[in-house]
């Protein structure tokens, strides 16, 4: 494949998208071209630049990643329109949160070709989860978008846009629940003197192998908290505690709908 792929703002999931795509065999001959002022996250030989007058004369995009920030997005989006570097078969892959599709066609026209997604974390890792809707893609299109999300993880597409408040909210930020889940066990158990190199692995280790047995077991989530819990025991007496009131369940609830609401607002 030999496709001009163009990021519009490269912060940390515009790289792990970039250098994930260029490891990638598919798309490793493509030419890349980054319009990113910040010095900060850039990848080795990727071709820069700072404003769209440095953009090679007679380019065009196959493909535009927009990476930047939702809160100043409109006034960016509707300056870099104004480059006409696209064609009627440019694909448009955004992963910008809370902006749906129309919010794309009222800047660049109704007939673009928009992929609307919302990665999360895990595609560092190839483990990622990537729902997405779409927008006037053609079939040859689809093939390629098929294609690059194949690389990070497990992508769905999502028939309800009004979805994408509550998948953003909870599996678009998920992993930063699960690292704070780890900053707490980590904390606790240096509390009590377990030396925090000993901590730190333990931790992860913990998260790792407990995410392992989930992936490979049958069972419901019910039924794999009930394995580890023995009558009488140490578990149990923990979750008295977590359980009581359903105060944990509501706190994360809550979290969630907190995420959901400023998804909203974006």
């Amino acid at each position: 494949m030999n496709k001009n792929i163009f990021f519009l703002g490269c912060g940390k999931m515009g790289k792990i998208i970039a250098e994930n795509l260029r490891e990638n065999q598919d798309f490793s001959s493509c030419n890349f071209l980054v319009l990113k002022p910040s010095e900060s996250n850039k990848i080795n030989n990727l071709n820069y630049i700072n404003n769209t007058s440095q953009i090679p004369q007679n380019y065009l995009a196959d493909i535009v990643f927009l990476c930047i920030k939702p809160q100043e997005s409109k006034e960016i989006l509707e300056e870099f329109a104004k480059a006409k570097i696209f064609h009627k078969d440019t694909i448009f892959i955004s992963i910008l949160a809370g902006k749906n599709l129309n919010f794309f066609s009222k800047i660049f026209g109704s007939k673009i070709q928009i992929v609307r997604s919302m990665p999360n974390l895990g595609i560092e890792v190839r483990q990622g989860i990537i729902p997405f809707i779409h927008k006037n893609l053609s079939i040859e299109n689809k093939k390629i978008i098929r294609d690059i999300f194949a690389n990070f993880g497990t992508a769905f597409e999502v028939e309800d846009e009004k979805l994408f408040h509550v998948l953003t909210a909870l599996y678009g930020c998920g992993p930063a629940y699960i690292f704070l889940m780890q900053k707490i066990f980590f904390e606790i158990a240096i509390s009590y003197k377990i030396p925090k190199k000993t901590a730190y692995d333990l931790t992860k280790k913990l998260f790792l192998g407990s995410s392992l047995a989930s992936s490979e077991s049958g069972f419901d989530f019910s039924k794999m908290i009930e394995n580890v819990i023995s009558k009488k025991g140490v578990t149990e007496a923990s979750f008295e505690v977590l359980l009581k009131d359903n105060k944990f369940h509501k706190i994360i609830a809550k979290a969630v709908k907190n995420g959901i609401s400023k998804s909203k607002k974006l």
